[in-house]
């Protein structure tokens, strides 16, 4: 093992760099402050849980940023062959534990925590589980990433995003009741909009109001805008930090303006609406509507439903062994 491969297989201790409880937290200028003074635009003294959450992540974000940045520099500049892990499902669960443990900031969030007297599990309790999935293929796919970050392999996750992944259940007269939960109503402190890198899907029909319900229009042709979403997926050590990119869906127009002119507002609106519904949730209920209605009615959640079960890993064929695999630095 040459002395770049040891090193790399040290951990990069965060706190090794600098990264102390009294940057994170305790002081006027600490990270944790500022974001509550900057972001949430809310005095310290006064910040609710929901405020003390969105800062810390915030914080430990900006701790991993330059790490996150340097990885693609490093595979920018290698051009090494990558791992790109298609999946319609990854339950990823919470990330800002995860991403504490991963950057070994365990002992300075703890001694941070205790020094400003910060209620830390009612703090993480407000962070909800990322509505990505619901089966074990999407957990299989989220420790697919987090093991490839910490090998320091060239990888990068692509999903949707999806704002109804996941429900939220309630026991009514002794019987379990499916609700809503959507993930994103508050603001995710973790991903990065890309819309710079948004692209067009053209379709060769369009969305109308026939009969007081949507109709497919043959030949009329329409757009569709995938705008990409990025979350870091950061090693155990703190060493690699990669991207899962998740797409979500919006009309190529805010709305029709001659179908609003003309006075038939809901028209107007009727393919935005179908568009950004694309990725509004994975599958329907069972019990929404009988399937031969179903497959009519929700084409996009059907396709997804069927192809929940179909993951594909495209990993490089190496001739060398995984002991001569070149360790990129970042």
């Amino acid at each position: 093992m040459d002395e770049m491969t040891k090193a790399s297989a040290v951990p990069h201790r965060p706190e090794r760099r600098g990264f102390d409880a009294a940057r994170f937290s305790g002081e006027a200028h600490a990270l944790f402050e500022r974001h509550l003074r900057f972001d949430s635009v809310v005095d310290p003294a006064a910040a609710g849980a929901r405020d003390k959450f969105e800062a810390a992540a915030h914080a430990v974000r900006d701790l991993l940023t330059q790490r996150w940045i340097q990885t693609q520099q490093a595979y920018d500049r290698e051009n090494p062959k990558r791992v790109y892990y298609l999946s319609m499902e990854f339950l990823i669960g919470r990330s800002l534990t995860n991403n504490i443990t991963n950057l070994m900031l365990d002992s300075v969030i703890g001694d941070a925590v205790r020094a400003a007297g910060i209620d830390w599990l009612g703090l993480v309790e407000q962070e909800p589980d990322a509505g990505l999935g619901n089966g074990g293929l999407g957990r299989l796919a989220a420790c697919f990433l987090d093991s490839m970050a910490t090998m320091q392999l060239p990888a990068m996750g692509y999903g949707l995003r999806y704002e109804y992944g996941m429900f939220r259940q309630t026991i009514e007269n002794g019987w379990q009741c499916e609700h809503p939960d959507n993930w994103l109503r508050r603001q995710d402190p973790w991903e990065v909009a890309r819309p710079g890198e948004a692209v067009e899907i053209k379709f060769g029909c369009s969305i109308g109001i026939s009969g007081g319900s949507l109709q497919l229009l043959p030949g009329r042709p329409s757009t569709l805008i995938g705008i990409p979403f990025d979350r870091p997926v950061v090693g155990f050590g703190g060493k690699t930090v990669n991207s899962l990119r998740l797409w979500s869906a919006a009309a190529h127009d805010d709305f029709d303006f001659q179908q609003f002119s003309s006075g038939n507002f809901i028209a107007a609106v009727a393919l935005v609406r179908r568009s950004d519904r694309s990725t509004t949730r994975e599958r329907p209920s069972p019990h929404e509507r009988p399937s031969h209605q179903r497959d009519r009615a929700h084409p996009p959640a059907v396709l997804i439903e069927r192809n929940a079960q179909i993951d594909r890993v495209t990993a490089p064929k190496r001739a060398d062994s995984p002991a001569n695999r070149p360790t990129f630095s970042p």
